[in-house]
């Protein structure tokens, strides 16, 4: 699953060619999939991601994939609309485009880092926590040498006004909302000296913002799809899928 930075990249992008959406709103859903409460040891979560992100009856070799189009079929598909309800759309929208966002990680960055180390995984059951090093290191990085970003534009003062979700508990997305604002104003040494905010191994700046420029891209084509050019989804699983139409 993608950073919380990297969705945040690529809604500050989206932002620039849809402005009449509710950037806080927008901002907050972007991340809000990710608002499992977690127990003492952060080992589970209510409700666990395989709830929040829609992961159903999938087979083993797409087990980590949102079926994204059932959010949408149950939250958005004729409830909502921009126009009635700027704030409650640009929330859900970026609800949706987070777990469209994941599956289009999961093929481009993490499929390829678990092919290309794949011994390392093997032998490592653990191993993707040395990745993340880079994946939040980059994040760090990113947010500290962009004070015009999205992050402190409009994230950071962003509030969570409703709860729109029924099957979080409530106050889960508002907590998530302040824990990620603080992660990401922290200098102390743990985040310091584990995570790699230079000198990357396994992901770099480059490649990070290749893959942001790219979901970016596709999330505005799917947004045109589904909501200017009225592509019928009934069949698919993945709004993913509408990138071949």
């Amino acid at each position: 699953m993608a950073s919380w930075i990297v969705h945040l990249r690529i809604a500050d992008k989206l932002l620039i060619n849809l402005p009449e959406l509710d950037a806080g709103q927008f901002s907050i859903g972007n991340v809000a999939p990710d608002s499992g409460v977690p127990d003492e040891r952060w080992e589970n979560f209510d409700p666990p991601p395989e709830k929040t992100h829609f992961i159903l009856n999938q087979s083993p070799d797409s087990k980590d994939l949102s079926q994204d189009i059932q959010f949408y079929r149950r939250f958005m598909q004729g409830q909502v609309s921009l126009h009635a309800d700027p704030k409650q759309f640009s929330f859900l929208l970026g609800y949706f485009f987070h777990l469209i966002t994941d599956n289009l990680w999961s093929e481009r960055i993490g499929r390829p880092t678990r092919e290309r180390y794949r011994s390392d995984f093997d032998q490592n059951p653990g191993f993707i926590w040395e990745v993340k090093k880079d994946w939040y290191g980059l994040d760090f990085s990113y947010v500290r040498s962009h004070p015009e970003s999205l992050f402190w534009r409009v994230f950071i003062d962003s509030v969570y006004e409703k709860e729109y979700l029924d099957f979080f508990p409530s106050g889960a997305i508002a907590n998530q909302l302040a824990y990620i604002k603080n992660f990401y104003q922290r200098t102390d040494h743990e985040v310091e000296s584990k995570l790699r905010l230079s000198n990357n191994i396994y992901l770099n700046e480059a490649e990070m913002a290749l893959f942001v420029d790219g979901a970016y891209r596709d999330l505005l084509r799917i947004y045109h799809s589904i909501w200017e050019r009225k592509v019928s989804i009934e069949s698919m699983t993945s709004a993913v899928e509408l990138l071949n139409y």
